[in-house]
């Protein structure tokens, strides 16, 4: 009675769902192009080709059941043994460069912050998702309950409702494994949820047949389409802006890189290791006082001053190379062409952002309506305080409300200002931070190239308006 209440009262298109489970390869992480690689490249010693229509019917299987289909499908010379060894060998060295899929962190996080139980229900064994997720750790840092294809509990693989009804008792769902929402892009796995008894959301390849989908409670093209009001579930509480700033070390340029290689080289020689937390807390102040914690912090026979100066005569070498980081160009061109006025706030001091921008970047920069550094003489205090924010939002000819602004951030200081400031943050922090400092942010993403403007009532990109 409870669950049909909630479904009336937010107008929910399905059943009220109180815990979602996900699956992994090709929903999460767009692994399925590297099997297809990976596949390929070992067939081609064979003179066999991979094609579509098999592949589909791999979806979703496990590793030793891909291997003796696939052995027998193309009748390969080998045992299914010597398959799994020579396709482990190839992925052990494609699987860390995936990445994650549209609309993945955003929902994820959403989720998680609304407090849904949620769980990974993937075919892969405990190795392979270890690789997978190499460079995942925060954003999986975020579930409840990982169950993969070589776990105890899980006696019979998909289509078999096994998995599911193992990741649901993790969640403790009891009597309401119903209410469970599976997410899926394999067929195998869409009976699965089915065969559960739970509704089954698909994001299936668009190569797939029709066939192949008609089974699912609802079917989209990717994670973005997603309403979670649609199942009762919480719904995103963004609200529109008129004006973006951006912070811009880690999150305009790959500067961050830089810095860690930097300090790691410093460190070795006085046999010490970084230390990723204390990183996670210096993230995004000025040089100065990340010197001084760093000496205090890791003992170093150095003052403040010495410290600095050593790291900064190598960094001063490498800024001049740095990169735009992927999807930048293509959002600040995209807002400034649709007249949304845009600001960088950085920590760092002016002399050293011309640095880092006036060999390969100037023109971009110039897009900015302005730029408020770390040495500006109006500023007194560094993130995590939100003066920042707020001086850059003081310069804008119209002077906005804090909440008319959206901060883009990678640091957790950063995010923790951009709030202070009374504004919302869209944090697309390094790969390694936690669950921690990721829960705050108002929108989580793995790159700014998945950022949807109109998340956040700003013009879409001109791709999404026509489709």
């Amino acid at each position: 009675l409870d669950s049909l209440l909630q479904e009336i009262k937010m107008g929910s298109k399905y059943r009220a769902v109180k815990a979602v489970l996900f699956d992994m390869d090709g929903l999460l992480l767009d692994t399925e192009n590297i099997y297809t690689l990976g596949t390929q490249t070992i067939l081609s010693q064979y003179g066999k080709e991979y094609t579509w229509d098999f592949k589909a019917k791999l979806m979703g299987k496990r590793t030793d059941e891909v291997a003796r289909m696939i052995v027998d499908h193309y009748e390969l010379p080998i045992p299914s043994e010597e398959w799994v060894v020579k396709s482990t060998a190839v992925y052990k060295e494609l699987f860390p460069t995936v990445s994650a899929l549209p609309g993945v962190a955003k929902l994820v996080h959403h989720l998680v912050k609304s407090g849904i139980p949620i769980a990974v229900a993937s075919s892969s064994s405990t190795p392979a998702y270890q690789l997978k997720t190499t460079n995942h750790t925060g954003l999986f840092s975020l579930f409840d309950h990982i169950i993969t294809g070589d776990n105890e509990k899980v006696k019979n693989a998909k289509p078999a409702p096994d998995i599911f009804l193992h990741a649901a008792d993790k969640l403790n769902m009891g009597e309401s494994i119903s209410n469970c929402l599976v997410v899926e892009d394999a067929p195998l796995g869409v009976e699965a949820g089915i065969n559960a008894g739970m509704q089954v959301v698909m994001v299936p390849d668009k190569r797939l047949h029709s066939d192949h989908t008609s089974k699912a409670t609802l079917t989209l093209p990717n994670l973005h389409d997603f309403k979670p009001e649609d199942f009762s579930l919480p719904p995103y509480p963004y609200t529109p802006v008129t004006h973006v700033i951006f912070d811009m070390d880690g999150l305009l340029l790959n500067t961050q890189n830089m810095y860690s290689s930097v300090s790691a080289r410093i460190l070795a020689k006085h046999g010490k290791e970084p230390d990723w937390n204390f990183k996670m807390k210096v993230i995004g102040r000025r040089s100065e006082e990340v010197a001084a914690m760093a000496v205090e912090h890791y003992q170093l026979p150095y003052s403040g001053e010495e410290y600095l100066q050593i790291h900064e005569s190598e960094l001063y070498a490498l800024f001049p190379t740095c990169d735009l980081m992927p999807g930048v160009e293509r959002l600040l061109r995209h807002l400034k062409k649709n007249n949304v006025k845009i600001a960088v706030a950085t920590s760092s001091a002016r002399n050293i952002m011309e640095m880092k921008t006036q060999t390969k970047h100037t023109e971009i920069f110039s897009l900015f309506d302005h730029i408020v550094t770390g040495c500006d003489s109006e500023l007194v205090k560094s993130k995590p305080d939100p003066q920042i924010y707020d001086l850059a939002r003081q310069r804008f000819s119209d002077c906005p409300d804090s909440d008319k602004c959206l901060v883009f951030e990678d640091a957790p200081n950063g995010v923790v200002a951009g709030l202070a400031a009374g504004m919302q943050v869209v944090m697309i922090p390094h790969h390694k931070t936690g669950k921690e400092y990721l829960l705050p942010a108002t929108q989580l993403l793995s790159s700014m190239a998945d950022f949807q403007p109109q998340d956040f009532g700003l013009p879409p990109f001109a791709s999404d308006n026509n489709s």
